[in-house]
């Protein structure tokens, strides 16, 4: 009985968090700081010309201090749009978040740019440092996007997500995009990748009211075993849910998947298993891995 119990807990926990259900247990209020809040805060700094802040971010800076300063010499103010952090590859802690740059330069001029930054997670620490800049790759755009057209620029991949026909490569590529979706606030796009949605629209819109930014680290996909099954297989996962009050939660586990050949983007969200992943200050690269490389079926 006590099995079953903690069972049934542990669907519920991953339930909460994964269709936006606020859950218990949260974790070290304030000071956390998720990786498009810090990009945010990186850009803050170099508005206010607290360039040494923002040039500390970087792992390996691809320039000198020097010339990074000079770089915004004729620049007055930057306004920076960023969309959710997307995993780079199974079992991993670095990823990429896409992003628009608009600079206003001295002379009058405005610039657009887009792309990615690449950032990887740092164990172990809160504040603004919990996030690194490991890269970035920026081109110019060949127009100034509106505030309303910036979220159409911010949905893409910093990866190769899609096939030629707009196919899903992976089902954690869907994962990917359900969870971008939700941190850039298109809940309908979110929504829709559940095969059978476990509560209302309007209750899974609201269960996100007070998370600011959630962040997945991914393993390797696991066959369920059976063929034409509604749940084809599960992702072994890492959530860290970012909230309003600077809080954070973490969890681990497993999300089951659907896959049909007819579906239009054939994969799809069926179930989810998780339960929160002990930690003192933020989760460590061993506890995170040792998730990410274990059996989802095992004791099923």
């Amino acid at each position: 009985m006590q099995t079953l119990m903690r069972r049934v807990t542990a669907l519920l926990l991953i339930t909460m968090i994964l269709i936006g259900v606020a859950a218990p247990g949260r974790a070290l209020a304030g000071g956390n700081i998720g990786p498009r809040e810090m990009l945010t805060l990186y850009y803050d700094n170099i508005n206010a010309r607290q360039y040494e802040s923002a040039f500390n971010q970087w792992i390996n800076p691809p320039d000198t201090y020097a010339n990074f300063v000079a770089g915004y010499a004729d620049t007055s103010f930057v306004s920076a749009y960023f969309g959710g952090f997307q995993p780079g590859y199974i079992g991993g802690i670095q990823g990429r978040v896409p992003g628009v740059l608009i600079g206003y330069h001295t002379d009058g001029g405005t610039v657009a740019y887009s792309g990615c930054y690449e950032l990887a997670y740092n164990p172990g620490t809160t504040g603004i440092i919990q996030w690194r800049i490991a890269d970035g790759n920026f081109q110019p755009m060949g127009y100034v996007p509106t505030e309303n057209a910036i979220p159409q620029v911010l949905d893409r991949s910093c990866y190769t997500n899609y096939l030629a026909d707009g196919v899903y490569t992976s089902a954690q590529a869907m994962l990917v995009d359900y969870f971008s979706a939700v941190n850039r606030g298109d809940y309908v796009a979110a929504y829709s990748l559940w095969t059978q949605p476990r509560q209302t629209y309007d209750a899974f819109v609201a269960g996100w009211a007070t998370t600011t930014e959630t962040v997945m680290f991914y393993g390797a996909y696991q066959f369920s075993g059976t063929y034409n099954a509604a749940e084809s297989g599960r992702v072994p996962v890492v959530l860290l849910g970012y909230h309003t009050d600077g809080s954070m939660e973490a969890y681990q586990g497993c999300i089951g998947v659907s896959y049909s050949a007819y579906a239009t983007v054939r994969w799809s969200l069926w179930n989810a298993y998780l339960q929160p992943l002990p930690y003192t200050v933020t989760p460590d690269f061993a506890s995170i891995t040792a998730v990410l490389s274990a059996s989802c079926y095992a004791g099923a």
